[in-house]
């Protein structure tokens, strides 16, 4: 009985101080292949300067990126009202910035970053962007905005 408590209590230390993954400035990341969004990935990470060294071949990264991507595109036709205030007007009917949501519809993206060694997703975000042309580059450069945000902030020295 006292071996097994000594073998429990030791197994939950052992786990209590065993450390989590930690991405951090310089760590190896592999984006996985997303119907090309990983291209709008990875120049985000570029242009947002998170530092982070994207690699080609998976076996020589730390973390692995993953990621879905959805877009939906609006099929029905828009009303399109000249409205000088761009606004939608008291009767009810879309105005401009609507038109434009329908035109372009919307993108919705999630993106995980996950330990290699354990498996264990280390950092997560999602983020959608309606109605613009460019919208799989406003969500990749939002996806590295935070990501960044994260790195940054886990290296800060606690006080």
């Amino acid at each position: 009985m006292n071996r097994m408590v000594a073998v429990t209590l030791l197994a939950f230390s052992a786990s209590m101080f065993a450390q989590t993954p930690q991405l951090h400035s310089g760590s190896t990341v592999y984006i996985e292949p997303m119907d090309g969004y990983e291209t709008y990935l990875a120049a985000a990470l570029t242009n947002k300067h998170v530092p982070l060294i994207v690699v080609t071949d998976k076996t020589k990264a730390d973390f692995i990126v993953t990621s879905t991507v959805s877009q939906h595109r609006q099929n029905d036709p828009a009303v399109i009202i000249n409205n000088s205030n761009n606004s939608a007007p008291a009767s009810g009917f879309p105005g401009p910035n609507d038109a434009k949501m329908r035109a372009f519809g919307e993108t919705d993206v999630s993106v995980a970053v996950i330990d290699v060694k354990s498996s264990q997703i280390v950092f997560a975000t999602s983020t959608e962007q309606r109605g613009a042309a460019d919208q799989k580059t406003r969500t990749a450069e939002r996806c590295a905005a935070r990501l960044n945000e994260f790195i940054k902030k886990s290296e800060k020295p606690k006080k």
